[in-house]
């Protein structure tokens, strides 16, 4: 393996994931929730954006202007590829992090994103990584750190150090990292099913390991099998982290910061008694078992008071970014699966079910007339946007000037669909951020594209597509034989398609 490798798997490309949280728009309900000022973002940065698909889609998606750097060369080009085509004016790089840091014509950020990577580099890159921060990020600015936790990740350390041991030292020559990973998990999982005095002392592991196991092996060859790999406690983190002058605000994924379908009611109380911020999210990240933490740090951060706090959150733009037919009122915390309140939720999806962007001043005047207050109504959006069914909205201006770059963005990534799944997300000039469309939807939209209007028409031209890669759809549990049987599977995919699907997309630009 290349010395520039660092340890880290560069045989295989990194997938092709979109990561909302990195959006800094998602960035502004959670921190107004906090009750902190959050930041212009005229200037951001990205550290690690593996192939590009989130910094190219924000990029496009806003007026932001964007750096970043991935030591991947083939990575960094795909990733400058799809800037090229969106002219999103995004500089991007394949530069190291210690030679990114040292470039002369960097301007100062408002925002910072760096998404799993520091559970991965060598502490002298945490160090290189630290020392930029320090330097680049604005005062006021906002630092996106996500990393994984030792609470969640305790019963799995050992297994893990099983299967780095057996891709390091059992593997064949010349198989790649994905062959190592699949081999690796295979003699895990025959070493569990013999039951051995770990996994009895430990029965949450296998829990662990099942849901490892069954993930991308592309994913995990990146993110688990590197040299440095290492979950941190919050409060190592606060210590990296203090030289930025950056202090924690909250966490980015909004679903972490409802309590109520996070933490029991004691577990609630016991964690407001702790005066000390690093010893709370200490105790909390026991109490929630945190596997994966998505933290939102700033520099100098600047308090709103009540009625500042108010008068933001009134502005805030909302919109339905999912099929309205098709919301589960369910969550998930880590209390479990929970089932929503149908009387508070089914007002407030209905408010959306135009798939217009509303501000939360409208929404609030909309259900106050029918009883939910303005505590529930907030609890409601942060589930809601944290499970990905509201998303913020830019405005008018913001959208208009976005919808160039958006368009020829998608326009890209629907030409890439054609040979592969991998490519899941479009970019929204309404949320600046991505969305996902669902099956083979990307496939259908690209049919539109090149003029075809009707079921009848766009079946046997996505048909042909997916019968040159070798794929068939199935249907009542069946895999389809017949050209005829898959194509009429199709239309009948496609006609629901045009109806409630093909509105919500154009409402959000993605077609």
């Amino acid at each position: 393996m290349a010395n520039w490798t660092a340890g880290y798997a560069a045989d295989v490309d990194y997938t092709f994931g979109y990561f909302k949280e990195l959006n800094p728009l998602t960035l502004k309900l959670a921190l107004i929730d906090a009750g902190i000022t959050p930041p212009q973002t005229g200037t951001a940065c990205e550290l690690g954006f593996g192939q590009g698909m989130s910094i190219n889609i924000h990029a496009a998606g806003s007026s932001t202007k964007w750096y970043g750097t991935d030591f991947s060369p083939t990575q960094a080009g795909f990733a400058q590829q799809m800037a090229q085509v969106s002219e999103n004016q995004a500089h991007l790089f394949d530069q190291a992090f210690a030679d990114f840091a040292q470039r002369d014509d960097l301007p100062d950020f408002d925002y910072i994103a760096l998404h799993g990577i520091w559970s991965w580099v060598s502490d002298e890159n945490r160090k290189t990584l630290v020392d930029f921060i320090a330097r680049k990020l604005k005062v006021g600015g906002a630092l996106f750190i996500s990393y994984n936790g030792p609470a969640g990740w305790a019963n799995m350390i050992p297994i893990r150090q099983l299967l780095n041991q057996h891709a390091e030292h059992m593997s064949t020559q010349g198989e790649n990292s994905v062959e190592k990973v699949r081999a690796a998990f295979d003699f895990a999982e025959k070493l569990l099913a013999l039951n051995p005095g770990y996994l009895q002392a430990n029965p949450q592991a296998l829990k662990a390991f099942d849901i490892v196991k069954n993930q991308d092996p592309v994913y995990l060859a990146h993110e688990y099998f590197s040299a440095d790999w290492k979950p941190m406690a919050f409060s190592d983190m606060a210590n990296w982290l203090a030289p930025t002058k950056c202090d924690y605000v909250c966490s980015a994924y909004t679903l972490d910061q409802v309590n109520a379908i996070n933490l029991t009611e004691a577990e609630e109380i016991l964690i407001g008694q702790q005066t000390n911020p690093i010893f709370r999210e200490t105790v909390r990240d026991l109490c929630m078992n945190q596997q994966f933490r998505r933290d939102i740090w700033v520099k100098g951060p600047r308090p709103l008071d009540q009625f500042e706090q108010m008068e933001q959150l009134m502005e805030i733009k909302l919109v339905l970014i999912q099929v309205r037919s098709e919301v589960e009122l369910s969550v998930n915390g880590m209390l479990g699966p929970l089932k929503l309140k149908a009387e508070t939720y089914n007002p407030i999806l209905d408010f959306f079910a135009d798939y217009q962007v509303k501000s939360f001043r409208e929404l609030l005047s909309a259900m106050q007339p029918l009883g939910i207050p303005f505590e529930k109504l907030m609890q409601a959006v942060m589930i809601l946007t944290g499970k990905s069914t509201l998303a913020l909205a830019q405005d008018p201006v913001q959208i208009e000037q976005a919808r160039h770059k958006t368009a020829k963005l998608n326009q890209f990534i629907l030409k890439k669909a054609r040979g592969t799944d991998g490519l899941m997300t479009l970019a929204s000039p309404v949320t600046g951020g991505g969305i996902e469309p669902q099956g083979y939807e990307m496939l259908f939209m690209l049919a539109m594209q090149y003029g075809h209007k009707t079921p009848e028409t766009m079946a046997p031209f996505v048909w042909g597509l997916l019968k040159q890669r070798g794929i068939a759809l199935h249907r009542q549990g069946e895999w389809l034989q017949t050209d005829a049987d898959n194509i009429e599977e199709l239309a009948n995919q496609i006609a629901y398609f045009l109806t409630e699907p093909a509105k919500l997309y154009r409402a959000l630009g993605v077609m």
